[in-house]
Parts: structure tokens; sequence; C-alpha cells
């Protein structure tokens, strides 16, 4: 059996490009019945906004170009066009990519979650369709094993990294429980409402919408479930957050040192965090000066974003060596069961050799009772698989290596049984 993989994803091609070859759910059930038809033994569709992959198990060979003509033949679409945007890994490679896929290093955000569920996904799906057996059933359930060990056992997937996320990351800092604390929401720029989201996503207890257009507000708080505040009422409400996010298109500030100065009085001086994601700032920068104030705009943010970045790819040997680890127990599993007919072989070779030699003993110290055949037959067993042991564990960690089960089989197997049986049963 030989692995394949061939994919398309960020690094290679425009998404106008991906969206042509991408699986849609609808389309799954006829995309793995097409690749069965032409002969995959076991196949995985792995489908996310950023990548498409099929992982295919084979029995004879099969080119990274026929793979594509498959894919590309699926959709309608010439193989000639699209073959130099895919990129391929075979057997060994194949394996590592998809492991540095499932922990998140391939990813455009580095070290993100959510490729985990994607993986586990696209296997569950294929089973579903029963197009996946024991090669890659074991392949995909060893990529999820160090995907979740990577995310565990290293700090790979900790910080933030987008803009909302460093605003959660910086709140914690600031507010003991963000169950207690009430965020508003200046503006309707697209930042400031994912970063307002991922506040509310983070826990906080409260959200208020205030916008110049009293639509906008309804719609937005609706839609976040928040509840609007007029925009002529904003002074009065600002000593009610205790997170501010700014985020409108005025070209003067919005929020000044004195309106500050006076909220942060009338909330007796508690912790106010103010976050200006405006270009042009829509908060006065003096204000970030007040006790009790805590102001960031958004190169602060993304310089917390930088950091937590820089801080992930530290992780990234950290990952690799589990990688290589796992790669490694793969391995031995693989060369288990491709060595498991000749193993089987062995034994029973073994078996008869043991059987014959007790009945040659037998003939010739015919005067030995029934409890001393007993334990020299014992014997001959044990020192038969002592003999055998280091053989065939060695047999099993090399299995993988081209040629070797042949090999191994002209020095150990007797000529009652033939290479090709032996390789028909592994088959």
């Amino acid at each position: 059996m030989r692995l394949l993989v061939v994919g398309i994803n960020h690094k290679v091609a425009p998404v106008e490009v991906r969206e042509k070859v991408a699986f849609a759910d609808e389309q799954l059930p006829a995309a793995y019945e097409h690749f069965r038809r032409r002969g995959a033994a076991e196949v995985v569709l792995l489908s996310t906004c950023n990548r498409s992959e099929v992982y295919i198990a084979v029995e004879g060979p099969l080119s990274e170009r026929e793979l594509v003509a498959w894919w590309t033949a699926f959709f309608g679409l010439p193989a000639d066009e699209l073959a130099e945007r895919f990129y391929a890994y075979r057997d060994h490679e194949a394996a590592r990519h998809l492991f540095r896929v499932a922990c998140g290093l391939d990813s455009m955000m580095l070290g993100e979650t959510q490729i985990l569920g994607q993986v586990k996904g696209a296997l569950e799906t294929a089973q579903r369709f029963n197009a996946v057996g024991a090669y890659l059933g074991e392949l995909f359930r060893r990529a999820i094993k160090v995907g979740k060990r990577a995310r565990t056992d290293t700090a790979i997937s900790k910080g933030a990294m987008s803009v909302g996320g460093a605003a959660v990351e910086l709140a914690r800092r600031i507010f003991a429980d963000l169950r207690t604390c009430t965020v508003l929401l200046i503006g309707a720029g697209k930042m400031g409402t994912d970063t307002a989201k991922a506040l509310v996503q983070a826990g906080a207890k409260q959200l208020l919408v205030c916008n110049r257009t009293l639509a906008r507000a309804q719609e937005l708080a609706q839609r976040l479930s928040g509840q609007v505040v007029p925009f002529e009422r904003l002074n009065e409400q600002l000593a009610y957050a205790d997170i501010v996010v700014a985020s409108t298109a005025a070209t003067r500030f919005v929020l000044t040192q004195p309106m500050v100065a006076e909220a942060v009085r009338r909330r007796r001086y508690r912790p106010l965090f103010l976050i200006d994601i405006a270009v042009p700032r829509n908060i006065e920068p003096t204000v970030g000066d007040l006790d009790s104030v805590f102001l960031f705009d958004i190169d602060d943010l993304e310089q917390v974003v930088q950091e937590f970045l820089e801080e992930r790819r530290k992780e990234v040997p950290k990952v690799e060596a589990l990688i290589e680890s796992e790669l490694r127990h793969f391995a031995v599993w693989l060369g288990e069961r491709k060595a498991k007919p000749l193993i089987v072989q062995l034994l029973q070779d073994a078996q008869k050799q043991t059987e014959q030699a007790m009945r040659e003993l037998v003939d010739e110290l015919p005067d030995l009772t029934e409890a001393q055949r007993n334990a020299v037959a014992a014997k001959m067993r044990a020192l038969a698989m002592r003999l055998l042991s280091r053989p065939l564990n060695q047999l099993k960690r090399l299995a993988h290596t081209d040629g070797i089960l042949e090999v191994a089989h002209r020095l150990f197997v007797s000529d009652e049984s033939s290479p090709s049986e032996t390789k028909s049963q592994a088959e």
C-alpha cells in the first residue's frame, strides 16, 4: 500500500483558483465515489477555506499527475492548466505533511486550533462513506493525536492572533473577571465590531452599541445581542462601561480627555480599558495619562499580536519533535502490518522445526516420562522464541524499508513457502 497526497492551499494559489477545486459538502458523496471508482483503495478529502487536499492509499503505482487529473476531472476542468498549482507528497513525507497540518504548522495563522477539528471531521466523513481502511484510519488517528499533543504540551496555540484576540488578552490582564464587565462599542467599523464580538464571546456581561446613525446601531445591537445607546447620551453612558471600543469614521476625537476624566471620576476610579481601533484616532492620546485608564490604539494591539506570534514561532521546534516522534511510531505500526504475514510464517516454521526435533528426541530417548517430555518441549519452544525475538523485532522496525521483507524471506523461510505466497498474505 502506497500513500499519496495532492493539495492546493493559500500558499500556492489565490482564492479564485482554490474555489474551483474545493469540495462542497453536497459534492462529497459523488467525490468519494469518483475517486474509489478510479482505483483508490482508501481516500480522505480535506477541504477548508484555505486548503483542499486528497489523501489516497493505493495498491499499485499512481503518479501525482494522474491524481491531479482525477481531481480536476471531477470538476470538469483541464488538468494541464491547474497542475502547476498543486503540491504533492508521498509515503513518509505525506504522513509528515498531514501531521504538520493537524498541528497548525501549515496554517495561514500559525498554531490555529480550528484545523484540528477539520482533520477529525474529514476522517469521520470518509468513514461514513466507507472510504477508509486500516491504513488511512491509523494515519489520521495519529495526526489527530499529535495535533492534540501539540496544543497541550507546547504553547503553539497560546496567545492572540487577531486584534480582537489581543483586546481580550489585554482585558483579562486588567480585569479579574470579564463576566462583570460591560463593553461599549462606539461606531460601526468592521474591526471594532469584531473586537467587541470577541470580548462578548470571551464572557463580557453586557454590550452597549453607540452610533451616530441610530438604524445602524439597532442593526448591530440586534446582531450582537446588545443594547442601543443613542449617540447624544454617550457622555452619560461612558461611566457605565468598563471596556470601550472606538471605531468610527470621525475626523475629530470622539472621546476627549475631559470627557473621560469625568467618566473615571463617576466610576470612582475603577479601571477603564479604552481600545482605539480607528484611523484617524477617535480617542485623544492624552486620555492615556489619566489615572485608572488603560488606552491602546491599533498599533499597540498589532504589536501585541506580533509578540504572541513570535512566541508561537519559538514553539515550532517542540512541535516538530512531537511530529517526528509520532512519525517513528507510525513507521513501526506500518512495519508490523507489512511484516505480519512473514512473522506468522517464521513462527509456523519454528513450530514445525521444534515439533520435528521433539519427535526425533523421543525416538532417541524412549524412556523419557510424559512430564520430562513436556518439560523438554517447553524448553525447546522457549529457546526458539528467544532466538527469534531479536530478528522479529528488527524485522518490524525495518519492514518499511524497500526490499527488506523479500530479503528476510529468502534468509529465514523454508522453501515450502514461496515469497509470492507471503506477499499475497500481506496484501
